[in-house]
């Protein structure tokens, strides 16, 4: 039993003792630390009293002891101790005595007491303690002088490897020459100092070889046969490398300084060549006019040769350096508290969209926390990473702070083209700065490109539009200033601003309004700020038209807009709740008639933030269709979604795509049935996020056969939609990116639709909102046992002719992620070299999108605050804080009840396409774009802003082109159809226009 109990003790002991020395020598600790400071400080010591110690003989009698062998000595048996001590701390004895810091104890300890015992000194390989050198970068780690993710670090290795393996080498020379070859009994010795050594070595690996230091032992010669191939390697490596680390780090890690009276704004993120070539392009467009802005790239990195190029081609307007926006000190080297914005960019093409929009996340987060009052312009992928950002510490949207969610955008855009065909390149080229080219001859491409260079610019509206009405303001934009006024920022509060589109007649403009004009240049945009009733009545050159002194004529431009850099919005394109001369009584009574009104024609269901349809989420069972069951609807005018996605692809987040299929400014008969293709599995992940949108449906299959297109019968569809979640990675080639997009354009071009039993009746919005349809009433266990008896069916014996008999008719839009892959696409554009993807024929027919296109908000949102709002305004149905903090919580909309709030909510105008021959346009007499301008606002309260035109013949498909603001004396055609803003109490004009529209293709 003692002898236990003292086994115990012994073992308990040893356990004490190992501790204790890992503590001691753990460089976690503060001890450790010190001690690993400490012996690399002794290591030192101990390679400079070799040096000195080099110049007595390699081997001689010592008749008394030096004092650098004493202090030799002393380093030694510190040296002799901390191996005791690593000795205790070692888990596995037997590695501790193989480790390279013990074998270079093992030839450098011993011979010191040797030395002491038997009063005869020897060298030896002393020399080898110049091997510690390499611990030089951990060293400096520890004492704070580098940081792991500094290039400093990288740059203390290479000088370490260098410097350990030229002094280690050095002293085998200085050994070996002095000692001379063992088989000549050491007759043929070379007295070399060490100092010697190391010149012969650095002239050797530089490939110099002066020949005035020459080795005559053979050990030594072939030391150095050896030595060359390794020591020339590094050299060649290694020494390049560290000379340029040097030469970059003067040029990228120096401090930006600013000159007094300049911006700066600073661009971080995903820098590549073609994230900032397109920014720069963008931002200094000569339409802007002249830009006195610094840009400073922060990047953690090294640029390429390329990008370094890109730098140096614009070295009077951008400087990079090298850093990140995480560490405190780059901040202040970049001025980024000066600074008048930073830009975060995002990287379009990651695998993992969600950890690349919390990493812009956290640079937002470190921006603020270091300078708060600094605006911030951020790219977000996903729509529930945006509603995050209302979260972070000093994020204020009245700052400018603005995030530009591009999953949103392209969703918005091509969404909007389902219900108005070619919105998308009309909006695209507004946002859009375009530089102009030569045009030839007389042909579509002309008109198309001339619509091509207008854009959206804000400007103040002058003293003189005060009291006027939207629609007078409007006029008068566009006869006298040529300039096209499609909305205003409207301050319905002391604090509350709107965008409003096309406002109604009630809606007065007020001083220092902002106007939101259409203009080729930001030059042309300034007359609405400096028209004068008095002075410029009746001026006929606009271009020499100048600011007047009149009294009442002020300079409008020094008055900053308090929505540009001032306050939240609470909602977007919404009309102000109370407007001036209207009681709540009396908005109660009107609401309270339009909801017997509505109640008759349509049941209506919001969400609770009033800006969505909304239905009770179903299972995704009930709205599934198995082929045959789809084939017996009565699909028409409705919209087909082509998913390509997996069970592992990325979400492409299709709660953005169907909120502006559904948003509460169109009436139930205005809501198109949307039917999903594509893959269960994928499906099925994204079905929680629009289960609450009603009449949606799904059809499990591919896209790419052919029966399940018929059966969904795409030949009688408003749109079909083509997105993909397979082609945004960067790692596939280029030209393959597109691959299943193409696949489908191919396999659709080549589908011929014959007559077949079609409905007399068709789905109409109205009997599938009135009837039960919608997605709420779709209940059943499986595909099998759906009840479809409350939809419409082909009747046995009826016959129509398909609106369709060529898939190369079908309405299409498709997603592009490589845009020189549109030739692929579109047969025309194969036969002509683009520069740019808006001067095709599929992007100017609204055949194409790509998220390229929204790269240039980044830059237009710096120069324009409001751009964000306007573009909510127009693309994706509505923006409120409520929203966001909805989408926040639990990324879901839920139910609201109607109330007068709600009301007031869904009064908002829309985006819709009129044709000319059809109600209520065709009642007007109107010979060119001027005459139908004027009279759709003065008799309908209709704004138009583009005609979509049919291409120059021979066209056998019928495909139509965006013109853009088109010119006041452009003639009109009886085939134009006419894009527009109508306000939401003419819904019924679009009603009756669908419905003429449906009756027509049947």
């Amino acid at each position: 039993m003692l002898q236990s109990i003292s086994v115990q003790t012994d073992f308990s002991l040893r356990n004490a003792l190992k501790e204790w020395a890992f503590s001691v020598i753990s460089a976690q600790h503060l001890p450790g630390k010190v001690l690993m400071v400490l012996i690399f400080c002794f290591n030192i010591g101990s390679i400079l009293t070799y040096i000195i110690l080099s110049t007595d003989p390699v081997e001689s009698c010592m008749k008394e002891y030096s004092i650098a062998f004493l202090i030799d000595l002393s380093f030694n048996i510190c040296h002799l101790l901390y191996f005791g001590l690593r000795f205790l701390a070692a888990q596995d004895k037997l590695m501790v005595w193989v480790d390279l810091r013990s074998l270079v104890d093992f030839f450098t300890i011993t011979p010191s007491f040797v030395t002491l015992f038997s009063r005869r000194a020897w060298l030896g390989l002393r020399f080898i303690r110049a091997l510690h050198i390499l611990e030089l970068p951990v060293v400096l780690q520890i004492l704070n002088v580098l940081n792991s993710n500094s290039t400093t670090l990288k740059l203390s290795r290479l000088v370490a490897i260098l410097t350990g393996t030229l002094l280690t080498s050095a002293g085998f020379i200085h050994l070996l020459e002095n000692s001379g070859d063992p088989w000549l009994d050491f007759s043929n010795p070379q007295p070399l100092y060490y100092f010697e050594c190391v010149y012969f070595l650095v002239v050797t690996m530089s490939t110099v070889g002066y020949g005035d230091v020459e080795l005559r032992t053979t050990l030594g010669r072939f030391f150095v046969v050896i030595f060359i191939f390794i020591g020339l390697g590094l050299f060649a490596n290694f020494v390049p490398e560290v000379v340029q680390i040097i030469i970059n780090r003067k040029r990228f890690d120096g401090s930006f300084t600013g000159v007094s009276g300049k911006t700066h704004v600073v661009v971080c993120g995903h820098i590549t060549l073609s994230s900032a070539s397109a920014f720069m392009k963008d931002f200094l467009h000569e339409d802007r006019g002249e830009v006195d802005v610094k840009v400073l790239f922060l990047g953690n990195f090294r640029p390429n040769q390329e990008l370094e190029a890109f730098f140096l081609r614009w070295f009077l307007k951008v400087t990079f350096y090298q850093g990140s926006v995480m560490q405190r000190r780059d901040l202040e080297r970049v001025k980024m508290h000066k600074a008048g914005a930073c830009l975060i960019i995002c990287d379009r093409f990651t695998s993992d969209q969600h950890k690349e929009d919390a990493a812009n996340l956290m640079r937002v987060i470190s921006i603020k926390q270091y300078c708060p009052n600094t605006r911030i312009i951020v790219q977000m992928l996903k729509h529930n990473s945006k509603a995050f950002l209302q979260n972070v510490p000093n994020w204020d949207w009245s700052r400018g702070d603005a995030v530009i969610c591009l999953a949103e955008l392209k969703l918005g855009f091509m969404s909007q083209s389902c219900l108005v065909p070619g919105l998308s390149t009309l909006l695209t080229n507004l946002f859009t700065m375009q530089s102009e080219i030569e045009q030839d001859g007389d042909t579509w491409q002309n008109l198309y490109r001339e619509g091509l260079y207008n854009e959206i610019y804000t400007e103040h509206l002058s003293p003189s539009f005060i009291g006027m009405s939207f629609a007078q303001a409007s006029k008068l934009c566009f006869l006298k200033l040529r300039l096209l006024l499609i909305g205003i920022e409207y301050q319905s509060g002391d604090q509350d601003f709107n965008v409003l589109v096309n406002p109604p007649s009630h809606i007065k403009i007020k001083l220092w309004t902002l106007g939101f004009l259409i203009a080729s240049n930001a030059s042309d945009a300034r007359r609405a700020s400096m028209y004068c009733s008095v002075c410029h009545r009746d001026i006929k050159d606009l271009p020499r038209m100048r600011p007047c002194r009149c009294t009442e004529q002020k300079d409008v431009s020094s008055h900053t807009s308090t929505m540009s850099l001032g306050f939240r919005r609470p909602s977007l394109g919404v009309l102000p709740f109370s407007p001036e001369g209207e009681t709540l009584r009396e908005r109660e009574c009107v609401w309270e008639q339009q909801q017997q009104q509505e109640e008759q024609q349509e049941e209506v269901g919001l969400d609770s933030t009033g800006l969505f349809h909304w239905c009770p989420p179903v299972p995704l069972k009930d709205i599934s269709l198995t082929r045959q069951s789809a084939s017996t609807l009565a699909l028409q005018d409705h919209v087909v979604v082509c998913v390509f996605g997996d069970g592992g692809s990325s979400l492409l987040g299709l709660g953005d795509f169907m909120m502006p299929l559904r948003a509460s400014s169109l009436t139930a008969p205005e809501l198109r049935t949307v039917v999903f293709l594509g893959d269960p599995h994928y499906f099925s992940r994204e079905w929680p996020n629009i289960q609450y949108f009603p009449n949606i449906y799904f059809l499990p299959g591919s896209p790419l056969c052919g029966a399940d297109l018929r059966a969904l019968r795409v030949e009688r569809c408003a749109m079909v939609v083509v997105l993909s979640s397979l082609s945004s990675s960067s790692d596939i080639e280029p030209s393959m990116q597109d691959k299943e997009t193409i696949h489908f354009c191919v396999n659709l071009y080549h589908i011929r639709f014959s007559p077949e039993p079609g409905p007399r009746s068709t789905l109409s919005h109205t009997q599938s909102h009135g009837q039960g349809l919608e997605l709420g009433h779709n209940h059943g266990p499986s595909h099998d046992t759906l009840d479809f008896s409350h939809i419409p069916m082909i009747p046995e014996k009826a016959e129509v002719t398909p609106a369709h008999s060529a898939g190369t008719a079908v309405p299409l839009l498709v997603e592009l992620v490589n845009s020189s892959n549109v030739c692929f696409v579109n047969e025309a554009d194969s036969q002509e070299d683009f520069s740019s993807l808006t001067l095709t024929q599929a992007f100017s027919v609204g055949s194409v999108f790509s998220v390229d296109l929204l790269d240039s908000l980044m830059a237009a949102t710096y120069f324009n605050a409001n751009v964000p709002g306007l573009i909510c305004t127009l693309v994706t149905g509505g923006d409120t804080p409520l929203l966001e903090a909805q989408l926040a919580e639990d990324n879901q909309l839920r139910g609201g009840e109607m109330s007068v709030k709600m009301w007031a909510l869904r009064q908002r105008s829309k985006l819709a396409q009129l044709a000319l021959q059809d109600e209520p346009l065709c009642s007007l007499a109107c010979e060119d774009f001027k005459d139908l301008f004027c009279q759709a606002l003065d008799s309908l309260e209709i704004l138009c802003f583009g005609l979509y035109r049919l291409l120059d013949p021979p066209n056998p498909s019928m495909k139509r082109f965006v013109i853009t603001n088109p010119s006041a004396e452009l003639p009109l055609l009886p085939s134009d159809r006419v894009f527009c803003s109508v306000p939401f109490h003419q819904s019924h004009l679009l009603t009756l226009r669908r419905a003429k529209t449906i009756n027509h293709r049947l």
